[in-house]
């Protein structure tokens, strides 16, 4: 196994599709989210055109232990199905196909009676492509963090993630904040820290009671087990990326929030390693155009 460990920076901003609400907000008893996506195919460095389409889906639920605690289980089911044309770099191969990524993690929270909120966030995650090894194909880890509320607009804090992650393990600081910078302009987390690196910020706008508007980005890197019988016998691919996006998001009802985002992938890296880690071959990607649809609820 590699010992290759990555750092990422505290202040990074929001992914694409928003798998839940502010993470400094308590969550409701149950909530769940279905996210369709489509990544548009773009060039590769090395010649030929790679692109994604899939949907990421969530469920939650919550109990509240005593006054100061509460327990939740958080369950994430994620599926992308590739596409690679005229492929002229690894190998002249196309490196993966249909990618799934199914986690299950369990909040806890504790609030001290000086008005800290200490989190602690185990998770297990299975990364792999249709074809690879269950076993081989595993991530845990937790994050922990400490939150305050500095006074009726603000609050903040910080956590740390620490994730092995397929041949490799993974440390990254982050930012927890949630704004109300005026009463439409609001700063904060739409997006939870797990495995694929830390959560991110999004700048929104209240422009009616119901509709909102909102901009980000973030930095992401989704590693995960190839297919034992394919072309890399059981390697490792990864996906690294910037999104930076868009969003216009409407309440239907008290419990569900329906957004549409568009924005573009940059900065992009597929990578193949062998099965213990070691580079085969990396390729850089040319921005691609992101579109994505999020429905989240909550009762």
């Amino acid at each position: 196994m590699s010992t290759r460990v990555s750092f990422h920076g505290p202040l990074v901003l929001t992914a694409l599709i928003v798998a839940g609400s502010a993470a400094a907000q308590a969550p409701a008893d149950v909530s769940y989210s279905i996210s369709p996506l489509l990544h548009t195919e773009s060039d590769l460095d090395g010649g030929g055109e790679a692109g994604f389409a899939g949907v990421l889906t969530t469920f939650g639920r919550s109990w509240t232990l005593d006054p100061q605690s509460s327990l939740g289980v958080r369950l994430h089911a994620d599926y992308e199905d590739w596409r690679f044309d005229r492929v002229a770099g690894f190998g002249g191969v196309e490196p993966w196909g249909q990618l799934y990524r199914v986690g299950l993690s369990a909040p806890y929270n504790y609030t001290t009676d000086d008005g800290w909120r200490l989190g602690v966030t185990p998770t297990v995650e299975y990364a792999g492509e249709s074809g690879a090894e269950f076993s081989d194909a595993l991530e845990y880890g937790a994050t922990v963090s400490a939150v305050r509320r500095m006074n009726p607009d603000l609050t903040l804090g910080l956590g740390v993630g620490a994730f092995a992650r397929i041949e490799e393990n993974s440390l990254f600081p982050f930012l927890i904040i949630d704004w109300r910078i005026t009463d439409r302009l609001r700063l904060s987390n739409p997006f939870l820290a797990g495995p694929a690196g830390p959560a991110g910020l999004e700048m929104s706008y209240a422009l009616t009671p119901n509709w909102e508007a909102g901009i980000g980005a973030s930095y992401r890197s989704y590693r995960h087990r190839l297919d034992q019988d394919g072309p890399f016998a059981g390697g490792v691919g990864e996906n690294r990326y910037i999104p930076v996006y868009l969003r216009i998001g409407r309440d239907l009802s008290e419990g569900l929030k329906l957004s549409l985002y568009a924005g573009a992938a940059t900065s992009a890296t597929l990578r193949v390693e062998d099965a213990d880690g070691n580079r085969l071959y990396e390729e850089d990607q040319d921005p691609a155009a992101m579109l994505g649809l999020s429905l989240i609820g909550r009762f």
